[in-house]
């Protein structure tokens, strides 16, 4: 049988359980007496040796196996885990990775390069070695714990790649098999008969030092889908038994009716006068009870979906919200000519429509849902970057994450990695300070650098905040002075001067190192940013810390969007931008010098932006108190959209403009209207930039 079809299978596997792995090694350098935590990494590693060697991988069987006895002496309080054995680990799990991404790109990896950590890993194991042959004899019982198994594997086993017999060489890993039979009493006739079917299924008897837990971790990948029994039972019984079937005095099922007649430790205690029946009862209750607590915790709550299958069920509830608008349109958007023939039955179609347009968003939400992922996702995997960035700048820096369940778009989760990536390590080169530092600041040996998210409203903020220096807002003008940045400081806000760090090639750093300083980044990261439909926004205190907060939007797919005409053309604005719309009066519209024309709203002077003129489109409108203002919102900041007319609230789908289309710095994508028309939505942020440049 040709594995390398189940290649693919593998590499989806392993690369979840290489990320348990990775922060579950994380979390076990700061908790090493934490059992649970121990368990869980065991069994990732466990999973990625057995699936590997099933699916003909035998190197990364061999080196994982390596690595998961290292674990195993960790959960049996042979070994504690350390700083180094972390750290060797962890350069053990890039190795991993590195074979793994090798499967998936169908190359070849060099076994060879695996050798000198392979060997650092067994010299781990040899620390114990002496302090272990120095202790006692085992006990001489521990040593026979016998387990009757009955093994039914699922008929498509080999279909999914897996073998058997791999499965019974990792019993004999942990003893001796005394006695096996194989029952074919499910093979179908002859006819009926698939050679990539498995209708076998087998009883065998196990002699081992291990515990019932280490016997059944060997079935663990397919324990949910295969019929499996593990019973510990009786030595002397089983080993007669087994004598028995090996002298055809009797079958194996004569053995196991035989077995599963013993008597059963409530009846014996019960004989004897020990206890009641009632207590016998009432702790059989409380078994019953903690069985179904066990059982329910550890049936999965999730699974699998195709991306592409996932994005069709979305382009389909986007071409339902569609349908919704033109139905919409059709009924209620044809003018008095056809007002008294729809007056007849306008009663059932108000019903009709109103349970499309609910069934709509029920399953526009459940769609939107599936795509919704937690940002632990991303999150995780920064741990490890602070560990060791930090320990390349001589610096104690801690990692605290909160907010990971808070839930993002996957394609919004996607691509904020890279600026996250690159906010973190501004955190410990620039804003934590050199220990010498901090200890002369009375501050803390260990810095701190909190990564948090939390949900507002229909936005996801994500706050990076450090303790360490701050930023120094005159050396931040002193260096926009010297590069032209900037003609002057005067007038300039403490917002303004500290988002200039975020223009392109601006850097504030004496030297270039390693990670930071060339003036590229943080003009990329508001980029990024901002092609998401999200603000970064800046809060610093000279000596206190940083915190650079991101606002992103829940999701990019199907928005709320405030629909308005400028000429003979229709936009949406978004709904998350917008806080009201008004006629001004003519008093409340003004001129201020180096400032433009301003509407007075409630109490503020706010910008006023003709679309028209930003878009480079005629109007129909020029005079503000004939159009109308939509009061949007961005960065703390208010200004007004000017339009010639308000057409209402929509739920539009928003699409890209197609790389044949230029890209217009204030035009975020496209959509589809109830009349068959394309409006463009507007980028709240394109259009204010584009406004005041």
């Amino acid at each position: 049988m040709d594995l390398k079809r189940f290649h693919a299978i593998f590499v989806e596997e392993a690369s979840e359980h290489l990320e348990t792995l990775e922060n579950g090694f994380m979390q076990l350098e700061k908790s090493p007496d934490d059992s649970e935590l121990l368990n869980a990494i065991f069994r990732s590693a466990h999973t990625i040796k057995g699936s590997s060697g099933t699916v003909g991988l035998p190197n990364i069987s061999k080196f994982t196996h390596v690595m998961e006895e290292i674990l195993e002496a960790m959960r049996g309080g042979e070994l504690t885990p350390d700083k180094s054995m972390i750290s060797t680990l962890l350069e053990s799990l890039d190795m991993i990775k590195e074979m793994v991404a090798a499967v998936a790109a169908e190359e070849e990896f060099p076994f060879e390069r695996c050798h000198d950590l392979m060997a650092r890993m067994q010299a781990i194991m040899g620390e114990t070695q002496p302090e272990a042959a120095a202790e006692p004899q085992v006990d001489d019982r521990a040593d026979h714990n016998i387990f009757l198994i009955r093994f039914a594997p699922p008929a498509d086993l080999f279909k999914r790649g897996m073998d058997p017999v791999k499965l019974f060489d990792e019993l004999l890993e942990l003893g001796e098999i005394q006695g096996m039979s194989c029952e074919i009493d499910r093979l179908p006739r002859l006819s009926e008969l698939d050679a990539e079917e498995l209708w076998l299924h087998w009883v065998l008897h196990l002699k081992t030092g291990s515990d019932e837990r280490a016997v059944r971790e060997v079935f663990m990948f397919i324990e949910e889908e295969s019929d499996i029994e593990i019973t510990a039972v009786s030595r002397d019984a089983t080993l007669f038994g087994s004598l028995l079937v090996e002298e055809g005095v009797v079958s194996d099922n004569d053995v196991k009716e035989a077995l599963s007649k013993q008597k059963k430790l409530g009846d014996i205690l019960l004989e004897e006068g020990k206890v009641t029946q009632e207590q016998i009862n009432g702790v059989l209750a409380k078994q019953a009870v903690r069985k179904a607590d066990s059982f329910a915790k550890n049936v999965s709550t999730s699974i699998r979906v195709d991306l592409k299958k996932l994005d069709h069920l979305v382009n389909l509830v986007g071409e339902m919200v569609i349908i919704h608008s033109m139905f919409h349109q059709v009924m209620y958007g044809q003018g008095k000519e056809r007002a008294a023939e729809l007056a007849v039955n306008s009663e059932r179609v108000d019903m009709i429509f109103g349970q499309l347009q609910r069934i709509g968003k029920d399953i526009q939400e459940g769609a939107m849902a599936l795509r919704m992922l937690p940002v632990g996702e991303v999150f995780q995997r920064f741990t490890r970057l602070v560990r060791e960035l930090s320990a390349s700048k001589g610096k104690d820096v801690e990692l605290v994450i909160s907010g990971e369940e808070t839930e993002l778009d996957k394609g919004v989760l996607e691509k904020i990695a890279d600026p996250l990536v690159h906010l973190i390590r501004n955190s410990v080169d620039h804003g934590i300070e050199p220990p010498e530092e901090r200890q002369a600041a009375h501050k803390p040996a260990q810095a701190t650098v909190f990564l948090r998210a939390y949900q507002m409203g229909d936005a996801v903020y994500i706050d990076v905040q450090d303790d360490g220096r701050g930023l120094d807002r005159d050396r931040i003008i002193a260096k926009a002075l010297e590069r032209g940045v900037i003609a002057t400081a005067n007038g300039l806000s403490d917002d303004e001067v500290y988002n200039l760090v975020m223009l392109p090639g601006f850097s504030t750093a004496d030297k270039i190192t390693d990670t930071s300083g060339r003036g590229v980044g943080m003009d990329v990261v508001k980029q990024n940013i901002e092609a998401l439909n999200g603000v970064v926004n800046i809060k610093t205190r000279k000596g206190v810390g940083t915190t650079i907060s991101i606002r992103l939007p829940l999701t990019l797919a199907i928005i709320d969007g405030l629909t308005v005409s400028i000429g003979d053309e229709v936009f949406i604005i978004p709904i998350t931008s917008v806080i009201e719309s008004l006629r001004p009066s003519r008093k409340d519209v003004n001129s201020i010098e180096e400032k433009g024309e301003v509407v007075h709203v409630r109490g503020e002077y706010i910008p006023l932006i003709r679309l028209h003129k930003v878009l480079d489109i005629p109007c129909r409108q020029q005079d503000p108190c004939q159009a109308i203002v939509v009061v949007t919102h961005h960065d703390n900041c208010k200004f007004g959209f000017m339009a010639d007319e308000l057409l209402g609230e929509q739920q539009v789908v928003l699409k890209t403009l197609g790389s044949a289309t230029p890209k217009v710095r204030s035009i975020a994508g496209g959509t589809i209207m109830g009349d068959g028309r394309v409006a463009l939505v507007l980028d709240v942020v394109g259009v204010i930039a584009t406004a005041g440049s």
